[in-house]
């Protein structure tokens, strides 16, 4: 196996291994499969070609060529020539796909489950960074700068996931990025080591992997250490709370902190709970919003929202108009937390509003310090209305009765025996209430079992314990499969009361409730979710009559105190709440510390990034001042002048072996590039000098060498070298990186013993004799 072949293998090792940290991105690992077959066909086609050529150019090509083959065959292979030959509509079907993913990137927190557009995007992602690192350390032999696109990959999880990247994580694609800087140092021509080096046992790899084990080791002993280094903090010990619009039925929003999210200030007596966002998709585990549809500008929350879906104009006639005045302390979300049906909202910003949901969706925002004012109407339905509610449009009914082929048929017969005798859809959901709140026999529990398989919606029945996502779930499900239109919508429930008409919202009492969807009425709330979560449902879901059908109780008993249609919501101040001022505005930004809430963790990424980047010129830097400032006489000067030369002349593409003595490297140097005679005469003193050094150090006549010199004969070989290769010496000089991953100590000629210098005693080594022969 030749050097290349070695390097890209390391280098696709270190790219999959990176590849892992970025687990707790997503909550399914089925995107890993397809971006490891992209790597290994990258890496594969690389190694293939150049072996064919012996050229990095058409390797390179080709390798791209197959990055794009292979998306369009994983993603759009039926819009295709052969399957792999893009056309129109394949540039159309990735683009969209594209649109879904940037979607999901915006409004969903990690982990997300809606994999549809963001899976080709991170196998796209996967596979330019296997395409880069392989560019950086195969083709550009420059190993060290492979780590910068894997450090700036690695730094995503880190920044987004609530504990970062695991720890196995790291530790392999450190020890991965490793072994490839030790193969590359393996693989040049290697320095000669010194033998107070060799007996002090230096091993730069040994060192490397040191490092990374304190890394791992020092932050788990140390309990100060907070375990999410890159986090928000709001200056009072809070951290950011973000609601998963993604809703797992495996996952609890019951059982978190008291930490206030929103206070708002509103004129209902009994306010309703805020929505966030609706989700309309279920997969058989997991609701989620629809994406893909463009929002357009036009629809900005400011000018006013439209009349809400399915709501007809004798409904809203009835309907009262609300104001509700919210700030918002310590949420971050893309989505605005509003009462339903909102009417017009003032916020300062860019909110837009989506036609047929009517969630609220910054355009780049987000809610954190937010003060806004929202009108909305208070529609209370009679029960005659939604009992006579016509059916619902053919466009509504396709959407939101979609059920997953998978879905077990014990659900769907549940549904029909839980609402055997209604007589209209809205019993049908009056009967899926009530069987889940009070006659079911179902207990409010966050301490449930794990499953998160295609069926459990079927195991929640059968276990008959949850908490709201499932009891939500369930009722969507059921009433989907009885032809009733249903989604779910997540948000807050209505929180403690602590003033007149002033309200608190925890991150507590984040809730989950079903909506159906009724014909004159639009989408019609319900809380299936038991009494010891939730006291109240909604009034018009107590019907005044209720026919007694199978699972059901007498009317007398269904309308138990605490679900009376008058009952309030429970209002027992918080003293500790109550002591917190309400200036709530309209429209206006609540900052209460400009400083406190900029984005820290950005910033700290953003400079460890273009400290990356900018740390191959500064370590030469560092490496040129050392050398420099370490001259103590003439000997040294001339040493100094001659590393200076064969560090900034390899960066330009010419280099010379080690073995190579400096009359050979000089006129190697001279054959390379056409010098002036000014420049060769600068070359003549800087290699004599060099030679009286080595071979008669302390002898008489020997003078400093100006580093000008230096400076003549690179500006002479770099003026006919390509303006590509000198922008990359100058942005890219390898010799610092060298000097880092070096693993013998440098000692000056002018100080190293006679068995330490090329002819005193030091053989060279075979290799390094066949190239002393050749350049001869």
């Amino acid at each position: 196996m030749n050097r290349s072949t070695r390097t890209s293998l390391l280098a696709a090792a270190a790219t999959t291994a990176t590849l892992l940290t970025l687990r707790p991105l997503v909550s399914s690992g089925a995107w890993f499969a397809d971006a490891l077959l992209v790597v290994v066909a990258v890496t594969g086609t690389g190694i293939a070609v150049h072996r064919l050529s012996r050229r990095h150019a058409p390797a390179v090509a080709a390798q791209a060529l197959v990055l794009g083959a292979l998306l369009v065959l994983l993603y759009a292979p039926g819009t295709a020539l052969l399957g792999v030959v893009p056309t129109g509509e394949t540039l159309r079907r990735l683009a969209a796909l594209a649109t879904d993913g940037a979607l999901a990137v915006q409004r969903y927190s990690v982990p997300v489950s809606d994999l549809r557009g963001l899976q080709p995007l991170m196998v796209a992602g996967a596979g330019l960074l296997a395409l880069a690192v392989d560019v950086l350390a195969t083709r550009l032999r420059h190993p060290a700068l492979a780590g910068l696109p894997l450090a700036a990959t690695y730094a995503v999880p880190v920044a987004l996931a609530p504990g970062g990247s695991g720890a196995f994580a790291f530790v392999l694609a450190a020890l991965c990025y490793l072994l490839l800087l030790r193969a590359d140092v393996s693989g040049r021509e290697r320095r000669w080591v010194p033998a107070a080096a060799r007996r002090a046992g230096v091993n730069g790899l040994g060192l490397a992997a040191a490092a990374v084990a304190v890394a791992v080791v020092v932050p788990a002993a140390v309990p100060d250490l907070d375990e999410k280094p890159l986090t928000f903090d709001l200056g009072q010990g809070e951290s950011i709370t973000v609601i998963n619009p993604i809703l797992h039925l495996k996952d609890s929003l019951g059982a978190r902190s008291d930490a206030t999210v929103l206070l708002y200030e509103t004129t209902e007596d009994a306010p309703a709970p805020l929505r966030i966002v609706t989700a309309d998709v279920f997969d058989g585990k997991t609701w989620a919003p629809r994406t893909g549809t463009d929002i357009p500008r036009i629809q900005r929350v400011q000018t006013g929202m439209p009349t809400a879906p399915g709501l007809s104009d004798e409904v809203r006639s009835a309907a009262v108009e609300e104001t509700t005045s919210v700030t918002v302390r310590n949420l971050q979300q893309n989505y605005l937390p509003l009462p339903y049906p909102a009417v017009r909202v003032a916020i300062e910003g860019d909110w837009l509003y989506e036609q047929d949901t009517l969630n609220v969706v910054g355009d780049g925002e987000t809610t954190l310090g937010r003060r806004y004012t929202v009108a909305h109407l208070r529609v209370t339905p009679k029960e005659s209305t939604l009992r006579e509610a016509p059916p619902a449009p053919e466009g509504i009914r396709d959407v939101y009765t979609a059920l997953p082929e998978t879905l077990p048929a014990s659900v769907h017969e549940a549904a029909r025996t839980v609402t055997e005798g209604a007589r209209d859809d809205y019993e049908r959901a009056v009967q899926l209430q009530r069987y889940f709140r009070t006659t079911g026999g179902f207990t409010y529990s966050t301490e449930v079992a794990d499953d998160g398989g295609s069926d459990a919606v079927a195991s929640f029945l059968d276990s008959r314990s949850g908490f709201c996502v499932q009891f939500a779930s369930a009722m969507a499900v059921m009433a989907r499969s009885l032809g009733i239109p249903a989604r779910l919508a997540i948000g807050f429930l209505p929180g403690e009361r602590v003033g007149d008409g002033r309200w608190r919202i925890s991150a507590q009492d984040a809730h989950a409730w079903p909506e159906l969807y009724f014909e004159g009425t639009g989408w019609v709330r319900f809380e299936p979710t038991p009494a010891a979560r939730t006291p109240n449902a909604p009034p018009w879901s107590l019907p005044a009559v209720t026919p007694g059908t199978n699972g059901q109780v007498p009317p007398e008993a269904a309308l138990q105190p605490s679900e009376s249609p008058g009952a309030a919501p429970s209002a027992a101040p918080s003293t500790a709440a109550a002591e917190e001022e309400l200036e709530l505005g309209t429209g206006e930004r609540a900052w209460s510390d400009p400083v406190e809430e900029l984005p820290w963790a950005w910033f700290v990424i953003v400079a460890l990034l273009l400290s990356s980047l900018l740390l191959p010129v500064l370590s030469d830097t560092v490496l040129r001042r050392r050398r420099w400032a370490s001259v103590r006489g003439a000997d040294d000067s001339a040493e100094a002048a001659w590393a200076d030369l064969a560090d900034r002349t390899r960066d330009l593409g010419a280099a010379w072996p080690d073995s190579a003595t400096p009359r050979q490297a000089a006129e190697r140097l001279g054959e390379f590039a056409e010098l002036q005679p000014e420049e060769s005469a600068a070359l003549t003193r800087l290699r004599r000098a060099v030679e009286r050094a080595r071979f008669a150090p302390g002898a008489d006549g020997g003078e400093r060498l100006a580093r000008a010199d230096v400076d003549r004969i690179v500006a002479a070989v770099a003026a006919q070298q390509p303006r590509s290769v000198q922008w990359r010496a100058r942005l890219w000089p390898s010799a610092g990186m060298r000097a880092l991953s070096r693993t013998e100590v440098p000692v000056p000629w002018s100080r190293r013993g006679p068995d330490q210098a090329p002819g005193r005693g030091a053989e060279p080594a075979p290799r390094e004799r066949e190239r002393v022969g050749s350049s001869r």
